[in-house]
Parts: structure tokens; sequence; C-alpha cells
């Protein structure tokens, strides 16, 4: 998912946000478990990737599968059985996890994006005379250097399909952003080792 925020006005555009994920700057801020789960961990999960774009969608649940798959979990893209252009309803949503055959949900969504810019300051000569400063003024107003620094927020639940209950929740918080190709797999490494310690996967 190219460079994340760019495109992430709409809220549902999590995956403009999936492609900073798993920056360097990827941190767990939030983690919860239920405590009234008792149950085994889960055999076989869904990944949801809640977003409009199919491309950024395909992407984020293809990478994160192959993350669960190579730490010896069982894996499902959900694209491969929801419709792409949009939110599914309950039949659908249904009918898919029975397709599926998971006994488990993993639903990523897009929180929060911050952009904070700096503006650099270019210092220049001042200019002879009106024209002069006014020639000075433009040539600074082009060679000004802008920074952003974007810090996205994400959300991650997992449910347990069986019992139709949340069992774990976790929020992500990522400074700066490359490709999804690059840095989702960190992301994904994170979320599945904070699951194995809380035993459901």
């Amino acid at each position: 998912m190219t460079t994340y925020c760019a495109t992430l006005a709409r809220p549902a555009l999590v995956w403009v946000v999936l492609a900073v994920v798993a920056c360097a700057g990827t941190t767990l801020t939030k983690s919860w478990r239920n405590p009234d789960y008792k149950g085994q961990s889960l055999k076989k999960v869904l990944v949801v990737g809640v977003s409009d774009e199919p491309d950024l969608r395909r992407t984020f649940e293809q990478e994160f599968v192959k993350e669960l798959k190579a730490a010896g979990m069982d894996a499902i893209p959900s694209y491969t059985v929801l419709p792409e252009d949009g939110q599914a309803d309950q039949a659908q949503l249904s009918q898919a996890v029975k397709e599926a055959g998971s006994d488990g949900a993993l639903i990523t969504r897009l929180v929060q994006v911050d952009v904070q810019t700096e503006v650099g300051s270019v210092f220049l000569p001042v200019g002879v005379g009106f024209y002069g400063g006014y020639t000075v003024a433009w040539a600074g107003y082009y060679n000004v250097p802008v920074s952003h620094t974007d810090t996205v927020v994400l959300q991650t639940d997992l449910y347990s399909v069986d019992e139709s209950q949340l069992l774990w929740s976790g929020t992500t918080q990522t400074v700066a952003a490359t490709s999804i190709q690059k840095d989702l797999p960190g992301f994904a490494k994170l979320i599945i080792r904070e699951l194995k310690k809380q035993g459901l996967v």
C-alpha cells in the first residue's frame, strides 16, 4: 500500500494506513484479553481488512496470512470468500466463515491518522529596494523545506466464530511510513507474538 497516509482522508481506507503499518516505529499501545474465555487456541483464522480499496485489502490480507502461516498457524484471507466492494451483510459473513472453515476472525481497522508538518527556514539576503525584496521573497517561498510525520493508529480484534465473542483487542501506533510490502510483516509479527503470548493462536 505505497505511502500510506496520502489517501487516508476517508476512514474506510484502512488500507492506505496498512501501508504504513509496520515500520520500525510500530508499537503495541493497548492489549486486552477476554478474561472469561477458557477455550482452546484457535486453529484457523479468517483475516479481514476493513477497506473499500480492493488492491490494498488484498495486499494486507495476503501478507498477514503469510506471516500467520510462517508462524505455524492456518489462516485464510477474507477477500477469497467475501465481496471486495464494501461491507458484507450478516448472511454473507456467515457464509464466508462457513466456506473458510475458520474458528476465528482477525479484523483490522483504521482508528486515527495524525499528520505533523514541519516547515523549515531558508535565510536569504535582504533584497535591495522594493523590487529586490519582492524577488528574494519569491525565491524563499519556493525553497522552504517542508517535512511530514504521520502517526497511524490501527485496531485489531480477534473473535471466536463459534462463541461469537471478542477474545482479544489491540491497538498499534506507527510513526512514519514506507510501503506495505516492506513494513507489514513487522506489524503482523507484532500482533501474532501478542496473540501467542495470550494463548489464543
